[in-house]
């Protein structure tokens, strides 16, 4: 049971942070030509806290088919249209490159929240180690428990 906790915390961060990886790679190539996180304007907006301010599935369509959001008069893809005087150009990116954007841009959002806090890399080994106290206290109480006859 403790064998199967301890790699289920484990793997989660893991496959989380690999996806942010791919998805820093993807933004690096196909998105830094427009958009900053935290340094302000380029062609497109400053992308630092967008994950906060809009909706995954909302996320997911502007980066994969952004002509197709304006097509359907979608209010904010039309008041960014409006503010940038240039609509964001589909890049033809797969499924999965868009969720690690996405995730990417959520472990930035966590690693500025977290800042003056336990960093959440450290979360699964504190969650393991609380865990594992608890388990040897118990057995400590069950075996202290025992009758022992002291002659």
């Amino acid at each position: 049971m403790l064998a199967l906790l301890t790699s289920v915390m484990c793997l989660g961060p893991v496959q989380y942070s690999m996806a942010a990886e791919t998805g820093e790679q993807v933004f690096q190539k196909k998105c830094v030509g427009c958009h900053t996180i935290g340094g302000g304007k380029l062609v497109g907006p400053d992308l630092a806290g967008v994950t906060s301010r809009r909706e995954e599935g909302w996320l997911f369509r502007q980066i994969q088919q952004p002509d197709t959001l304006i097509a359907e008069k979608d209010p904010i893809a039309l008041q960014l249209l409006q503010e940038y005087n240039m609509p964001m150009v589909p890049l033809g990116l797969e499924d999965s490159e868009v969720a690690a954007v996405i995730s990417y841009l959520k472990s930035i959002e966590q690693e500025a929240t977290v800042a003056a806090g336990l960093p959440s890399k450290y979360i699964p080994t504190v969650i393991i180690s609380i865990v594992l106290l608890i388990g040897l206290t118990l057995i400590g109480l069950r075996v202290g428990r025992k009758k022992v006859d002291v002659r």
